[in-house]
């Protein structure tokens, strides 16, 4: 890259600290830490807010001899992580998987496949299970909503200086 170029994102990154700076610190002013703190809470919630009403599903969990074995994805499955497997949802889904008779909830990212036993839908490690109290029962409906996966960062990202007229773009 140039030498002009490499000015140029510097000073159209400048102006726009410049302009939005000035913005974030008036929009915090006053507030205070615990405000700014459930403004960023509010956010998460609503950034993972999904439309679609929870899915009742049949939930197990498994752990003890699966410890340390490779999961379908290629990672080894970890009984004490927040994982679980499910037969078609695209690897690191997250999904927030709920035990309707106690209001406990619990956030997974599908690492694995399975379960393949008939009428089961969704395989919990056992820390996961623990979360939400399912492990004297071993099988329990659940509600489950599944958070969308992060989509993947753009290959082209275009910088304008609507000032000058001009824009760069970098990929």
């Amino acid at each position: 890259m140039s030498n002009q170029i490499k000015k140029l994102i510097a000073t159209i990154l400048g102006i726009h600290v410049l302009f939005v700076a000035p913005v974030i610190a008036e929009s915090v002013v006053g507030l205070g830490s615990d405000e700014i703190s459930q403004q960023n809470s509010a956010l998460l919630m609503d950034s993972q807010h999904n439309s679609e009403p929870p899915e009742r599903m049949v939930a197990s969990y498994y752990g003890g001899r699966f410890h340390g074995r490779k999961t379908a994805s290629g990672e080894r499955f970890d009984k004490n992580a927040l994982t679980c497997a499910h037969r078609s949802l695209p690897f690191d889904t997250i999904l927030i998987v709920t035990n309707p008779k106690n209001g406990k909830s619990v956030t997974v990212r599908v690492n694995d496949r399975g379960p393949f036993t008939r009428g089961r839908d969704v395989d919990l490690s056992y820390a996961a299970a623990k979360e939400i109290d399912m492990l004297r029962a071993g099988v329990i409906p659940v509600d489950v909503v599944v958070v969308e996966p992060l989509t993947e960062m753009p290959s082209e990202i275009t910088l304008e200086d609507t000032a000058s007229d001009s824009s760069i773009t970098i990929r």
